[in-house]
């Protein structure tokens, strides 16, 4: 009497990758002499992927492609299986570029091994085995770490950013992934948490209504509440073994990200997406060295690269204090300080203020406003009359230090002010890129030589210039600064009594000459003014640092030793000195 045999399946390997020699062992028990007119072993592949939704009435169908991916088979002659098992072994070779088994709620690759036994006169034997196609493996290269901000551009807004260090972005299937995260510019935001995802996203590459769909979210919450300001985050998580990898079929394609959600209480989330690639490694992953430096410790090394940079170039640099994000540099004598600031209405900002010894020009020079009304200075140029306000005792001496030259050097900052003693540059956005930092640098550097040449240009003051020849002499025979902007002397002394020598301006004319001393230590009797008066036959004065007497204008300095010999001596005797010689 005929019966149906028990089929038995045996696969090898069990899971299968595009390219390998499956050999497929089937195995038939039959209890009695059974007559078979064939017997069927057959793997057939089949993709589908959705298309649309068509409506009839009140019923809807879903309509998908579909193709046939590959059919490969064997058929066995008729005979007779005898009591026992009867057994064959069939290889299948799988052709390369197969895309793995798969199933979503809009796609299916799915592979299917049957054996059908052909039993005239008697109910077929037919099964059905799933065949799990994998993805092939790839070998395990050394990790190639990246850091990913949603920071765009070189310099940091009032934004939050959120930087994300990896140690790869090839996630190996059942290994780890390390990395270390970090989040600036919060400001008052307070965080609930920290999460980072693996976000699987499907594709269509035919035509379908349904566009690109996260279709697997796995989730690791990485830090509870409001991390540091700048404080850097590791984690290592586990890749799940169950993780699609990353593939593509004619129908379609299978993507991976990487996303890091800031949770925000009462507010909008803050996020980074950066694509990965999910794959099955062969092999172990060499552990990483050294992750890329994010949060503060990145903004130290970018400040420490600029340090060096400028170093490089030949410049001096006076001080540098990363922590405190500042970097004060020495161009032709003047100080260039570099730091970072928050300003109001412009957020986080790199700030230059470059200084240098007075100009005496009284010169003043500022961003336009619109309530800037009045005539604009003589002879200034256009364009930087346009953009700023400029005001000065001396038409012709603003007109000489901000020249074409220094002008360009000051547009190209977002903001700029000048006055006698002081440049103040400004340009939106903080330190984010090392390319920017250098920029900015650079741009303060030029604008540094710019102004230092401009300034060993400027003309004397129109009233005194006939005087200038004397007040140069003076200056050099004695080794005392001359400040040729309002022809003032300082830096001479007479019987150890350091002396200055300025004048009183009324607009463009000079008024008066005074000469000056540092106010002695020791507090001033009451007969200090008597002192100088009856020492120099001159009107006194007094500042909180200094006092001095007044002087008919002078314009040989050479002319008034007699007076400044008899002022130090006053001054050396309201200082208690005995005999005159160094002061204080």
């Amino acid at each position: 009497m005929r019966s149906r045999p028990d089929v038995t399946v045996y696969l090898d390997p069990a899971e299968p990758s595009p390219g390998d020699r499956v050999r497929v062992h089937v195995h038939l028990k039959s209890t009695t002499q059974t007559p078979f007119d064939a017997i069927d072993v057959e793997l057939v592949g089949r993709e589908s992927r959705y298309r649309r939704t068509s409506s009839n009435g009140k019923t809807s169908t879903r309509k998908y492609h579909r193709r046939e991916i590959l059919r490969l088979g064997k058929r066995f002659p008729a005979g007779v299986l005898e009591p026992g098992t009867w057994e064959q072994a069939i290889d299948f070779p799988l052709p390369h570029g197969l895309p793995p088994t798969y199933r979503s709620g809009y796609s299916s690759i799915a592979y299917e091994l049957s054996v059908h036994v052909n039993i005239p006169w008697w109910p077929d034997r037919h099964e059905t085995y799933v065949l799990p196609i994998r993805v092939p493996t790839a070998p395990a290269t050394p990790p190639e770490p990246r850091v990913f901000t949603n920071q765009a551009g070189e310099h940091r807004g009032e934004d939050p950013v959120i930087e994300l260090s990896v140690e790869d972005q090839r996630l190996p299937v059942a290994g780890t992934l390390a990395g270390a995260i970090a989040l600036t510019g919060l400001g008052d935001r307070r965080l609930r948490r920290i999460e980072l995802s693996t976000s699987h996203v499907e594709t269509a590459l035919v035509p379908s209504t349904a566009g690109p769909a996260e279709v697997d979210r796995r989730t690791w919450q990485l830090f509870e509440g409001t991390p540091e300001e700048g404080a850097s985050i590791p984690f290592r998580i586990s890749i799940p073994p169950d993780l699609v990898p990353t593939f593509q079929s004619p129908f379609i394609r299978v993507d991976h990200a990487l996303e890091v959600v800031a949770v925000v209480a009462f507010g909008r989330d803050i996020s980074l997406r950066v694509p990965v690639v999910v794959e099955r490694q062969r092999g172990a992953r060499k552990a990483v060295k050294g992750l890329p430096l994010v949060g503060k410790q990145r903004h130290l090394s970018v400040w420490r690269a600029g340090a060096d940079a400028v170093r490089a170039a030949g410049y001096t640099v006076v001080d540098f204090d990363p922590e405190q994000a500042m970097l004060t540099l020495d161009v032709r004598g003047i100080r260039v300080e570099v730091t970072e600031e928050h300003r109001e209405g412009m957020g986080p900002c790199l700030v230059a203020e470059l200084a240098f010894p007075a100009l005496g020009l009284d010169v003043r020079l500022a961003e336009r406003r619109w309530t800037d009304f009045g005539e604009k200075l003589p002879g200034l140029d256009k364009r930087l009359a346009k953009r700023f306000t400029v005001r000065a005792r001396e038409p012709m001496q603003a007109t000489s230090l901000l020249g074409a030259e220094v002008r360009d050097a000051l547009e190209v900052f977002d903001e700029a002010a000048l006055d006698d003693e002081h440049v103040v540059v400004v340009q939106k956005g903080g330190v984010y890129q090392v390319s920017g930092l250098e920029r900015f640098l650079a741009r303060a550097q030029m604008l540094a030589h710019r102004l230092a040449k401009a300034i060993s240009t400027v003309p004397p003051p129109a009233a005194l210039a006939q005087a200038l020849p004397a007040f140069q002499r003076f200056a050099e025979q004695r080794g005392a600064r001359l400040r040729v902007g309002d022809l003032a002397i300082d830096g001479f002394s007479r019987a150890g009594i350091p002396l200055s020598l300025d004048h009183r301006w009324e607009d463009e004319r000079p008024a008066e000459s005074r000469l000056w001393s540092p106010r002695p230590e020791r507090e001033l009797p009451a007969s200090w003014s008597e002192t100088l008066t009856k020492a120099t036959g001159r009107e006194t004065l007094l500042e909180e640092a200094r006092l001095g007497v007044r002087l008919p204008l002078v314009q040989d300095p050479e002319e008034l030793l007699a007076t400044a010999d008899a002022f130090a001596a006053a001054v050396a005797t309201l200082a208690g000195a005995t005999s005159l010689g160094p002061y204080r």
